[in-house]
């Protein structure tokens, strides 16, 4: 099976990559299997998956945690039946699960064996449909307004300068339309991935990110601006609390061009026109700032 390591930055669109058998945990063993990003020394992984109609499985929970958000199909859990946008966990030790689809599904598959066990879902599985979750509007000193959150793993401290428990969080992010940060940010404590799942989000140095497109920021790596003209959607996933710092945005001549990239987006993107996952080489605004390479902050403490 292919390797996206955790280590690495990434961006790219999960639907145009091929699936792929996997050999490794019990739970993949009858399942279609994309590669979204994985770490070969822990077997943690983040995988898209897709399960035959009549498929059946009893999760014993004791090779890692499992957290899977379902996007197309049917799964019943412990009984309970959940359709596209429910979610099941099953957390490390909590014992077994019994899994079965009528239809078949597809979801995004969360499995972590660096888990902080006795901290998230009071040890137990956890079943619910993510339309029910209230959002929470999400606030951190220095973030711009225009976010909102559900969190899926939980507890999930959303207050103060770190966000996340001890081993993490997992959240459905929306961004209002018309939201412009024109600024740099970087997580010194944390790796995190997204994946999108409706509407639009222009970053430079990655590209448009669109439903299907996932990227991946190492702890360190200098990301952004986040520009979205229609409003944008997605999972966020990271392995420890989550901070943030932020800075300008400096082109090779010292120029600020944060600012001028927002409005151009925002200026130039049709109302007209749906947008798909395009690198940003491929970009108008890519002339403000040519860099292909993100560039990783040094950290002073």
């Amino acid at each position: 099976m292919s390797h996206r390591n955790r280590d690495e930055p990434q961006f790219f669109d999960v639907w145009a990559l091929e699936w792929e058998r996997n050999s490794g945990p019990k739970f993949f063993r009858d399942l279609d299997v994309r590669v979204m990003s994985d770490n070969p020394d822990t077997g943690d992984g983040t995988y898209m998956v897709k399960a035959p109609a009549g498929w059946s499985h009893t999760e014993a929970a004791d090779e890692a945690t499992l957290e899977m958000f379902v996007v197309e199909g049917d799964v019943t859990a412990n009984g309970r039946a959940i359709g596209a946008g429910g979610y099941v966990a099953a957390p490390l030790d909590c014992g077994e699960v019994e899994l079965s689809s009528n239809a078949g599904f597809q979801a995004y598959v969360f499995w972590n064996s660096s888990w902080v066990k006795g901290y998230y879902y009071d040890n137990k599985p956890y079943i619910a449909k993510v339309w029910e979750i209230d959002w929470i509007l999400t606030e951190m000193p220095g973030l711009r307004h225009g976010i909102m959150h559900k969190s899926l793993r939980w507890p999930d401290p959303a207050e103060g300068l770190f966000h996340g428990g001890p081993g993490g969080m997992l959240r459905f992010i929306h961004m209002a339309p018309g939201f412009g940060e024109p600024r740099q940010e970087v997580h010194y404590d944390c790796w995190e991935e997204m994946v999108w799942l409706a509407g639009d989000l222009l970053m430079p140095e990655r590209g448009m990110h669109a439903p299907g497109s996932f990227l991946a920021n190492p702890a360190g790596l200098k990301h952004g601006p986040l520009l979205t003209s229609k409003g944008s959607l997605l999972m966020l996933h990271c392995d420890g609390p989550m901070g943030a710092e932020f800075s300008q945005l400096i082109n090779e001549q010292g120029e600020e061009v944060g600012t001028q990239i927002v409005t151009d987006f925002h200026d130039g993107q049709s109302w007209l026109e749906t947008t798909g996952h395009t690198d940003w080489e491929h970009r108008p605004e890519h002339r403000l700032f040519p860099n292909s390479t993100p560039a990783f902050a040094i950290r002073n403490d």
